[in-house]
């Protein structure tokens, strides 16, 4: 198997042109015919056929298949010299990382910036997904680790490198006028008709705990995400229902309490592929996470 005439392939797809092909691989255009031949030899079907144009080129239903699985084979190679450079590296290299919106603020502040300052030649390439693009990215080899607010289905598939129940605490400004933000309040229940401000993720967990205790709460906004859900609450438009990370940092002029029920929580979870092993640097950022989350616990 040779890489080469797949990533030709990748770009005289993706160029629509053999001799552009040619061009930007610096071989001659003769050359690159052949390989497509070969390949097409090799898989025993047609893979591209010529437009009309002079410079297109159209994929046939074996070739998508191709293309797909070319693709994949090419970034895997791609990753493969990344990790090993990243290992005889040492501490260079890239963190690739998918996790949700949500978490991006406290990964930044309590991990990449202590962690960078200790190791400045790390780069990070980070990836937003909600949960089932963030198990994909995994899957896919986009990413090395996830960071996810909930538990990870197909467990025979993935590896939890650590898992957190994480509480949830109401928001609001110090002069609200629903709720004196100054102890904890042990039952949704306890907040009557308060105006509730959650994100979209936790609005059904939140309403099937209050139907079982027989009341409807009075969600008045539903917002997209934690970030946008504290940023009504700090506009004074409603009390936000959100978990949050030990010693997370609010916005100026919020107070929080927690609420001590147990049905309320998700779980922050950190995980990988199983089977896969961690580049060097991303072993040590885990092994920095947790020694910094053991500091904080202590």
């Amino acid at each position: 198997m040779n890489l080469n005439y797949y990533r030709n392939f990748l770009l005289a797809v993706e160029t629509g042109s053999l001799s552009k092909t040619a061009e930007l691989a610096n071989i001659a255009q003769p050359a690159i015919t052949r390989q497509m031949q070969f390949l097409e030899k090799e898989f025993g079907a047609k893979l591209i056929i010529s437009g009309r144009g002079k410079h297109e080129l159209k994929l046939t239903d074996a070739g998508w298949i191709f293309y797909k699985r070319a693709k994949q084979l090419c970034q895997l190679e791609d990753e493969t010299y990344r990790e090993i450079q990243d290992y005889t590296d040492g501490m260079k290299g890239t963190l690739t990382i998918s996790m949700a919106p949500s978490r991006t603020p406290a990964f930044i502040s309590k991990v990449a910036v202590p962690f960078t300052a200790l190791h400045p030649n790390i780069r990070y390439e980070i990836h937003e997904s909600f949960q089932l693009q963030l198990l994909d990215d995994l899957l896919r080899g986009i990413s090395e680790i996830g960071i996810a607010n909930a538990v990870i289905p197909d467990n025979y598939k993935f590896e939890i490198l650590f898992s957190r129940p994480e509480q949830f605490f109401l928001i609001g400004t110090q002069d609200n006028p629903w709720l004196s933000l100054t102890e904890s309040v042990e039952r949704l229940q306890d907040m009557g008709a308060i105006p509730l401000v959650v994100s979209r993720s936790h609005r059904k967990m939140i309403e099937d705990v209050c139907r079982n205790d027989g009341f409807t709460p009075n969600i008045f906004i539903e917002a997209g995400t934690k970030t946008s859900t504290i940023n009504f609450a700090q506009a004074g438009m409603a009390i936000a229902l959100v978990p949050l990370e030990q010693n997370e940092k609010l916005p100026s002029g919020l107070l929080s309490v927690p609420l001590n029920d147990e049905r309320l929580s998700i779980s922050k979870t950190i995980v990988k592929l199983k089977d896969r092993e961690l580049s060097a640097p991303m072993q040590k950022l885990i092994d920095f996470y947790k020694e910094n989350l053991d500091r904080q616990t202590k």
